[in-house]
């Protein structure tokens, strides 16, 4: 059995949940432990690295793993996305700057190690590129979330329509272009991202 979902829609409802459900825990955890957010980030990396070691190695409950590490990757980002603002002290702007930088090296490695894009196979040399590639962008996604809605930041409206566009522009490409799948995948992984960690912030207005 394979241990990566179809990419389906199934999968993206399934992503967008768990990304959600992560940016909200993450946002739980930069509120208590920020002063303590070194420890946080170890501990979840080290949960995370867990959890992805177990995937590759047993065949129990494959899913289910899937999306427990899912979750734990946007909880890992959205603790990353705020620590990273909050420690350099480039605000939300600057923050995906810096992400954006092992982000795309995270890429060029694959690319020259494997010859392929890091994409959700499941071939044990392209899954390790996958999650910290995973990891890495949905941070940029949350670190995109936290500049939206940040005052100083851009128009609201303006922000959705564009990330509704990419959105629009990746499935037409999908539909009606021989685009490799990983090079979709991508810009559609972090363009949902943002998406789930915009709806984690109005849940958290909303309880507030």
């Amino acid at each position: 059995m394979s241990i990566v979902p179809e990419l389906s829609a199934t999968f993206w409802t399934n992503w967008l949940l768990a990304a959600m459900a992560g940016e909200i825990a993450g946002h739980a955890l930069n509120q208590i432990y920020l002063h303590r957010s070194g420890r946080v980030i170890v501990a979840l990396m080290l949960c995370f690295l867990a959890t992805s070691i177990l995937q590759g190695t047993t065949r129990r409950l494959p899913r289910v793993m899937f999306w427990f590490a899912a979750f734990l990757l946007s909880l890992l980002g959205a603790v990353l996305a705020e620590t990273t603002d909050i420690s350099m002290g480039v605000g939300d702007g600057g923050a995906i700057l810096l992400i954006a930088i092992p982000l795309i090296f995270s890429f060029v490695i694959c690319y020259r190690l494997t010859g392929n894009l890091p994409g959700p196979a499941d071939g044990s040399n392209v899954r390790g590129f996958f999650w910290a590639t995973a990891m890495l962008a949905q941070t940029v996604a949350s670190a995109c979330a936290d500049w939206i809605i940040d005052p100083g930041g851009p128009s609201e409206r303006l922000a959705i329509a564009v990330i509704a566009l990419g959105i629009a522009a990746t499935i037409g490409a999908h539909s009606c272009m021989r685009v490799p799948r990983p090079i979709l995948f991508w810009p559609a992984f972090v363009l949902s991202g943002t998406v789930a960690a915009l709806a984690g912030h109005v849940v958290l207005r909303s309880i507030e």
